[in-house]
């Protein structure tokens, strides 16, 4: 279906090549997924399969990229679009209309389609996304992920024979993002259509993708079946590739010889919470005196679940209220959004909000600093009561990154940038001089890149290192590690903690949940606007009923000591896992 032979690319104005010598086939009905660190060429390489390149991204250009043979540079983008349809990184450049139905309807009329297949197709992409409740809702109302799937929609409405997504999950919370896939799935199964998705989240394409490519520096570094891929684990973590924690698992209990030599081959390799559930399993059968020691086992797991069986995570309470909701309520216009929320954060906690898409942590957040303000109820900030306090006081207090990086990007050069934040602070010149180099040293950016030429996840790290450099008393991350390649979150998130440890209180919504169990203390979780729970992070995440309630999911290390039963109660990560086994 796409054959791209020998590639190279080099966008004008570039010093070096984007993609370099890429030899790439996908058989018509395949499902690849594309992952590598940020900037190694994904999105340039899906820019040249839809045929943006070279038709509208400039540069020098050699080798052939061909779509069920024809070559892409003799044929306009928009004449490739029935048969390639793309959802890009930047979902709200791909949003035309004002509201969600004419959004979708925008393609279909555009592209001739007869007027009695029209609404058959909209309502069917309506329902296959799981959005009908938002087909007269306007887009500027909806949150990051919904507009997500408005444009995933827009382009299953067309039926492409290729669907080609860039991050299509990068703003869903877990269940959406599985029941994205779980959707490409049956599209790729049942109808036979190609799949190709660059996506961050490893985890999704081990279980739905059967051929995996990894990009590194432009370049084509492996490319093949998924479990003869993840073979090499530890270098495609060199690569800026976060491996799924059960493949982690797998490799440790081959290395420490606990997988009996019964077990087929295909089956020592995990790539899923259930396969390493019947990993485990299949182990400990074989282990003599499993049974026996079951009583243990089991007293062993209470001791654990009692380490964090609390709703309030250890923290010191002398420590003074620093944010305070007073029976909150607020609305979008009619539409309610957050309803009677009352909860406090002190001084030096890391809170992760978490919730589905459209749950209102976006909003909680924006109340918090004063760029919203409650319908009802009061926000108090250091005792500072929002409705009276103008947002450019609050903004010396708060450090906030949006959910788009692009919003808060306002100058010429990278330095420029670093430097503007401080400046508005009052920082006087040496000072933002010696931050704006430290900053620099510790982010290794260029200073005279232009910031809009920097992949999404590079403007996010931007972004963060803005907020970072001004270290203001409390740190609002929204969804910070979107488009973030795993070395780059883990960087960044170190560094996040590092702050919490000097003091910094940090609200962070998030919807990995990996992130949430290594990094955050408390976490909130939210569902239609409510406050539902509020706890210890593993209390949180270790109830699957709670996160269910919230579409999410637990982390794979605990989901998988979940499907084990009771014993495992209280099991998060690989080291105390294997130990559990070894017990």
């Amino acid at each position: 279906m796409i054959e791209i032979s020998n590639l190279t690319f080099k966008y004008e104005g570039s010093q070096k090549n984007a993609l370099e010598n890429i030899n790439l086939h996908v058989n018509k009905g395949d499902f690849l997924g594309i992952i590598g660190e940020s900037g190694a060429g994904k999105t340039t390489l899906c820019s040249a399969i839809n045929a943006l390149i070279p038709h509208h991204f400039k540069g020098d250009y050699y080798g052939s990229v061909k779509v069920d043979g024809q070559d892409t540079f003799d044929i306009a983008p928009g004449l490739l679009a029935l048969k390639v349809g793309s959802v890009f990184q930047d979902i709200d450049s791909q949003m035309l209309s004002t509201f969600v139905e004419d959004e979708i309807l925008f393609g279909l009329e555009n592209f001739g389609v007869p007027k009695d297949q029209i609404e058959r197709r909209l309502s069917q992409a309506l329902k296959d996304i799981g959005i009908e409740d938002l087909r007269y809702r306007e887009i500027a109302s909806l949150s990051g992920g919904q507009k997500q799937k408005v444009a995933i929609a827009s382009i299953l409405a067309l039926e492409p024979e290729v669907l080609l997504l860039d991050e299509p999950t990068g703003e869903l919370d877990p269940a959406s993002s599985r029941q994205i896939f779980q959707l490409l799935g049956h599209l790729n199964r049942e109808k036979g259509m190609t799949v190709i998705v660059v996506e961050q989240k490893i985890m999704l394409l081990c279980e739905f993708a059967r051929t995996l490519a990894v990009m590194e520096g432009g370049k084509l570094a492996a490319c093949g079946p998924v479990r003869e891929v993840l073979q090499t684990a530890e270098k495609l973590e060199e690569k800026g590739v976060n491996i799924p924690r059960v493949v982690t698992l797998s490799r440790r209990l081959a290395r420490e010889g606990l997988i009996p030599s019964d077990i087929a081959v295909e089956k020592r390799l995990a790539l899923n919470a259930k396969e390493a559930a019947e990993l485990v399993g299949e182990i400990c059968k074989e282990m003599p005196g499993r049974a026996q020691n079951a009583a243990a086992l089991a007293d062993s797991a209470e001791k654990r679940m009692k380490s964090f069986d609390g709703k309030k995570p250890e923290r010191d309470l002398a420590n003074k209220t620093i944010i305070e909701f007073k029976n909150v309520n607020f609305s979008y216009r009619n539409d309610a959004n957050i309803r009677d929320i009352s909860v406090d954060i002190k001084k030096g906690d890391f809170v992760a909000i978490i919730g589905s898409n459209g749950a209102g942590k976006s909003t909680f957040s924006k109340l918090c600093n004063g760029l919203l303000k409650p319908s009802s109820g009061d926000v108090l900030v250091e005792g500072d009561n929002t409705k009276k306090v103008k947002t450019s006081k609050l903004a010396k207090k708060i450090a906030f990154l949006f959910q788009n990086p692009d919003r808060q990007i306002c100058c010429n050069t990278v330095k420029e940038e670093i430097a503007f934040s401080l400046k508005n602070i009052g920082l006087s010149e040496e000072e933002v001089n010696r931050r704006v180099e430290k900053t620099l040293q510790d982010f290794a950016f260029d200073p005279d890149a232009e910031p809009f030429s920097l992949s999404r996840g590079q403007r996010q790290r931007l972004c963060l290192a803005c907020l970072i450099a001004v270290r203001s008393d409390i740190l609002i991350l929204d969804e910070p590690t979107t488009g973030l390649d795993y070395k780059e979150c883990i960087e960044l998130m170190e560094k996040i903690r590092e702050l919490n440890k000097e003091g910094t209180t940090v609200l962070m919504v998030c919807h990995d949940m990996e992130v949430v169990l290594d990094y955050a203390s408390r976490v909130l979780v939210m569902t239609g606007g409510r406050l539902i729970a509020d706890g210890a992070t593993k209390w949180i995440l270790g109830d699957d009923e709670l996160l269910a309630q919230a579409r999410l999911l637990q982390p794979q290390i605990c989901e998988t000591a979940t499907k084990l039963g009771k014993e495992y109660q209280g099991i998060f990560s690989v080291d105390e896992l294997i130990a559990k086994i070894s017990a």
